[in-house]
């Protein structure tokens, strides 16, 4: 098996691929990764798995253009892992007592930060663009000590909310489901459930602050001044990476320019939408900033932006 993990990506594909396994388009296969499933799995396109990343379960399905980083374990019975998901470096999901019952499920737009566990011996459950944040685990199996002696063993699954953010160092113990938009606080030890779109944190977590009190949306006026100061740091940027010569704005329109090329990115504010125009390709590419869709991201620049925005939490579906 190692020996296989050593073989370049494409060759790795192509023999993947003869044993029925579906691969999509562009997808990466680093140096010394390795799946492997009693099923036949499927792989988005445009997916990456980095250098010496396993995945080993009975069945795998990855979405299209997720990122799993680096030295990254994932094993348990069923994986199921959405679009545009990023495993980032040394993130363990590994189920210590394995059975038919051990679930990840991890749905689109989510985020697992560097040196996360996540033990999902029961099933786990990451709705739609949560977050588990660098040193949290996540464990849905209570046992060591033996039960014969009296001490406790418990076993339940997780469930993690849609835009769930678990900030630093957070334990969640088994049968702990947390509501949507709910925030848990650093060092926070939680094993009961927390309700939607509040500030949890401590040991135990409690409620500390509902989300009325500690988030203002700003006006539209507000956003639209946001959105613009955003595209003027993201032009500027690219200049930094080297990906453009440079840029000039006119109002609400940014002039790109790369030897002879010239791409425009406009933002139409009553519409609270991003329009990139690449005049050499012919491409627009949308961003809808009231219902969070993009279309026709499939040039670098596209990439770019859409990557940029989401420093800022605002992530396009596709």
């Amino acid at each position: 098996m190692l020996t296989f993990g050593l073989l370049p990506s494409c060759i790795k594909k192509n023999i993947y691929r003869l044993k029925g396994n579906k691969i999509g388009r562009n997808v990466k296969l680093s140096l010394g990764s390795i799946i492997r499933s009693n099923e036949n799995f499927s792989i988005g396109a445009g997916t990456k798995i980095g250098f010496f990343t396993s995945i080993v379960a009975d069945s795998v399905s990855i979405g299209q253009r997720s990122n799993i980083r680096s030295a990254v374990m994932i094993k348990a019975f069923k994986v199921v892992i959405g679009n545009d998901v990023t495993i980032s470096e040394a993130a363990i999901i590994r189920a210590g007592h394995l059975s038919q019952q051990s679930e990840i499920i991890i749905d689109d737009l989510v985020h697992i930060f560097p040196n996360t566990t996540i033990d999902p011996s029961r099933k786990i459950h990451l709705m739609e663009e949560c977050a588990v944040g660098p040193q949290c685990s996540i464990f849905t199996h209570g046992s060591y000590k033996n039960i014969l002696e009296g001490y406790p063993v418990s076993y339940g699954n997780v469930e993690i909310g849609k835009r769930v953010e678990l900030t630093y160092n957070v334990f969640v113990a088994p049968g702990v489901n947390i509501g949507d938009d709910a925030i848990i606080a650093y060092g926070s030890y939680v094993n009961k459930q927390i309700p939607s779109s509040v500030l949890a944190g401590g040991c135990p977590a409690k409620i500390l602050r509902n989300k009325e009190d500690f988030i203002k949306k700003p006006t539209i006026e507000e956003q639209q001044s946001i959105v613009l100061i955003i595209l003027n740091e993201f032009c500027s940027n690219l200049i930094f990476l080297k990906k453009i010569d440079s840029f000039k704005r006119n109002d609400n329109v940014f002039i790109l320019n790369k030897g002879k090329e010239v791409r425009l990115i406009t933002f139409k504010m009553e519409e609270m939408e991003v329009v990139l125009t690449d005049n050499k390709r012919g491409d627009i590419s949308h961003y809808n900033l009231r219902n969070y869709s993009s279309t026709n991201i499939n040039s670098w620049l596209t990439v770019e932006l859409r990557r940029f925005f989401s420093r800022y939490g605002i992530r396009f579906k596709m």
